[in-house]
């Protein structure tokens, strides 16, 4: 899913530190995405998914209500590009049970973001 006008593909961020949160969301809309969120729950995650299909999500796997990981379920079973931004996450165990997903640990490494991002996206992803 786009934007309105079809020219920006969108995220789904999930992170419940505030500072970090927005620092993401700015990154993000630097980098030339739409952001949903930042959401500090999954349960506000999958709550979004009523309103709208995201072609991307990064993800920090420690919220508010829990680990990501139901969350992280339905985007992978919808066809989401995952990227996990976390202290807590295995890059293994993230590629076993994801494939595809990528991992990016904290602190936000923008050059890794930007690349993990891509790997991910659909074919309408900024450069």
């Amino acid at each position: 899913m786009t934007d309105g006008d079809g020219s920006k593909p969108t995220v789904l961020l999930c992170e419940d530190e505030y500072i970090v949160a927005l620092d993401l969301q700015l990154l993000l809309e630097e980098f030339g995405y739409n952001v949903i969120g930042p959401f500090d729950s999954f349960s506000k995650g999958l709550k979004a998914l009523d309103d709208v299909r995201p072609d991307m999500a990064v993800l920090d796997v420690r919220l508010r209500d829990g680990e990501v990981f139901p969350l992280a379920d339905k985007l992978n079973e919808m066809g989401v590009g995952l990227v996990f931004h976390s202290g807590h996450v295995q890059d293994a165990d993230i590629a076993e049970k994801y494939g595809s997903a990528k991992c990016c640990h904290k602190p936000i490494d923008t050059k890794r973001l930007r690349r993990a991002l891509r790997e991910v996206c659909p074919e309408n992803c900024p450069q």
